[in-house]
């Protein structure tokens, strides 16, 4: 039998490059000590396209599991004490993560390595504030984007959505639902959020509609219930002329959302992804935020072709 650990160098890089997805580069990386060398940020393509992994909630403890769609599995569970009782907004592969009542910081999940955001006292002193008010929340953000991965450069650009305050009002605007009887209709509140997705060289609008529990007519459950998804529409944009088109397939795509932004990959490319499917993750915090469990469970794949929600994370 051959002894894998003694594989040349040269070799071993060319199987590093075509290594297409993060959690399988760390594997790889752990094989041996001799393939450490190897395994490194060079010889990793950070902007090919992936399946981003899904980070799952807080335990309250110093480890944040990592289910990864294309194995149907927990992938990955990461001593991450980083990251414990922040949120946390991913950008590639590493995470913004914000203390309401200390620093800001950026954090790569993998590695550990973490740059420390001197943004707090910037942000206390757009409302005057010298230091945090007891028991008050003088400031929220709700994104934050990098303008190039710190892994390739440490010359980027932070850019967050910043808010004055915590208390955000409900979006919602209003839906008519045709009933049984095509002369009545039944009028219904729902939320709605937005998100741009660039694909090639094309930027779709993605907007997705959500009904709280109230409307649905369902009863209620022990541990709270947020706005549901039931819709998505997708529209392509033209920018320069104004207009916009509605997009009723997008073929082999498979579009990925979550409360920091959009991405997509070709489904085809990787197992156990849909084509034509919209992933989505529950981003209403401000709707979850009145919830005594906080919600989060609005977490569904929505098929563009014939509006059918189905779940992709088995709990």
């Amino acid at each position: 039998m051959a002894n894998w650990a003694e594989l040349p160098h040269e070799l071993l890089v060319l199987i590093a490059k075509h290594v297409k997805v993060i959690e399988d580069f760390i594997d790889f990386r752990a094989v041996c000590t001799s393939w450490r060398p190897a395994a490194t940020k060079e010889n990793f393509d950070v902007f090919s396209f992936k399946v981003p992994l899904l980070m799952l909630a807080d335990k309250d403890d110093d480890y944040r599991e990592f289910y990864s769609l294309s194995k149907g599995k927990v992938s990955h569970i990461l001593y991450l004490p980083e990251a414990i009782r922040r949120e946390c907004f991913p950008y590639e592969e590493w995470l913004f993560t914000m203390s309401y009542y200390e620093e800001f910081n950026l954090l790569h999940p993998f590695s550990r390595t973490q740059i420390q955001l001197l943004l707090q006292k910037a942000l206390l002193a757009l409302q005057g504030f010298v230091e945090v008010p007891k028991e008050e929340i003088y400031h929220i953000i709700d994104r934050a984007v990098l303008s190039v991965n710190p892994s390739r450069t440490s010359d980027y650009v932070l850019v967050v959505s910043y808010w004055p305050s915590i208390s955000q009002p409900i979006v919602e605007s209003h839906l008519f639902w045709l009933d049984d009887n095509p002369n009545l209709f039944r009028q219904k509140k729902y939320s709605i959020n937005f998100y741009l997705v660039e694909v090639d060289d094309k930027l779709l609008l993605v907007n997705r509609f959500a009904l709280p529990r109230r409307e649905r007519n369902e009863p209620p459950r022990e541990e709270g219930d947020g706005p549901k998804t039931f819709k998505f529409e997708v529209h392509e944009l033209d920018v320069i002329n104004g207009k916009m088109k509605k997009i009723n397939t997008l073929g082999d795509l498979a579009i990925f959302l979550s409360v920091n932004g959009a991405s997509f990959v070709e489904s085809s490319k990787f197992t156990r992804v849909k084509p034509d499917h919209i992933y989505f993750t529950d981003d209403w915090r401000e709707e979850n935020a009145v919830l005594e469990d906080g919600g989060g469970r609005d977490m569904c794949a929505y098929n563009l072709e014939d509006g059918y929600v189905e779940s992709f994370y088995p709990e």
